[in-house]
């Protein structure tokens, strides 16, 4: 069976003069195209490209195909809008793609909620490393994907989502009585710390954000990638830690230990809500975004 995402790839090639024109159309990498156009051309049995001299255009049958191609796109689009508008269900599926400490503190949950509101829509949320969720995203096995605005490819289309923040939380015991508003970045580096990885991101970015400098090393207590066990830990007195105010927000230890005002809170990152170019109109894709932002207004204000 042909694939929508290789008509798109036939498509591209048509109007373009060159694998990075089309590439830089559809928002992928050339690998990615000519991987689509050998793969299809197994499955038709001839040639869909040629060369003219220093472009590359296709073949008769290739054209012939990407007219084809077109017309079935275009009309496949409108019935899709036609009953959307007609009935104004989301129906069909979504798939959403971010990283592990997104997912489980915040997006996870948020998803579960959305999916509550349209029960004809089926959900996919997946967690991984960026690399892999990028790769995966550009195979199109993700619809959107939400991750921190560094990691954002330059290909896609994107809008901002939320801007994080994070803060520091302190065991309410005598060890760490002396900490406080006022304390100076070398009395609070003597007392252990929790990360949530090596060289913690979060910690440092912390300390240049409220400090305008970082100590050159700190050896942890204890290092744990998950958020909750990191403020678990806190609460029982192991040591401090910089953590999201989403997931502070939302934590049963949220006033079992102790939180500084905003001098001692920092925005970590932007949060991207990453899809692809040719759903800028999806009214999937648009819903659920709208839904995650009015979710971000609501802790917002809620912090």
């Amino acid at each position: 069976m042909i694939e929508n995402s290789q008509l798109q790839v036939l498509m591209a090639l048509n109007d373009s003069d060159s694998l990075s024109q089309a590439a830089e159309q559809l928002g992928i990498t050339q690998s990615a195209v000519s991987q689509h156009i050998k793969k299809l051309e197994a499955k038709v049995g001839f040639s869909l490209v040629t060369r003219q001299g220093k472009k590359l255009v296709l073949t008769p049958g290739g054209r012939k195909l990407a007219k084809l191609g077109k017309n079935y796109v275009k009309r496949f689009d409108d019935v899709i809008t036609e009953i959307q508008q007609e009935s104004k269900k989301l129906v069909g599926s979504v798939s959403v793609g971010t990283l592990f400490g997104i997912g489980k503190s915040w997006i996870a949950h948020r998803m579960v909620e959305f999916s509550s509101h349209f029960p004809d829509l089926t959900i996919k949320v997946e967690m991984d490393y960026p690399d892999r969720l990028l790769g995966r995203f550009e195979a199109r096995d993700f619809d959107c994907l939400v991750l921190p605005h560094n990691m954002t490819p330059s290909y896609c289309e994107s809008q901002l989502l939320h801007t994080e923040t994070a803060v520091l939380v302190v065991p309410k015991t005598k060890e760490f009585e002396n900490i406080n508003s006022d304390t100076d970045l070398k009395t609070i580096i003597e007392h252990p710390f929790i990360f949530f990885e090596d060289r913690d991101p979060l910690f440092y970015g912390w300390c240049r954000e409220v400090f305008g400098s970082v100590p050159r090393s700190v050896s942890p207590r204890i290092v744990i990638n998950s958020f909750g066990q990191m403020l678990q830990a806190v609460h029982q007195g192991l040591g401090m830690a910089v953590i999201p105010t989403h997931v502070l927000n939302r934590s049963y230890f949220k006033d079992k230990v102790r939180i500084f005002d905003s001098r001692f809170e920092f925005k970590s990152s932007n949060i991207d809500f990453i899809f692809h170019s040719e759903a800028k109109e999806s009214l999937k894709v648009q819903t659920l975004f709208n839904f995650l932002q009015k979710e971000v207004d609501k802790l917002d204000h809620d912090l």
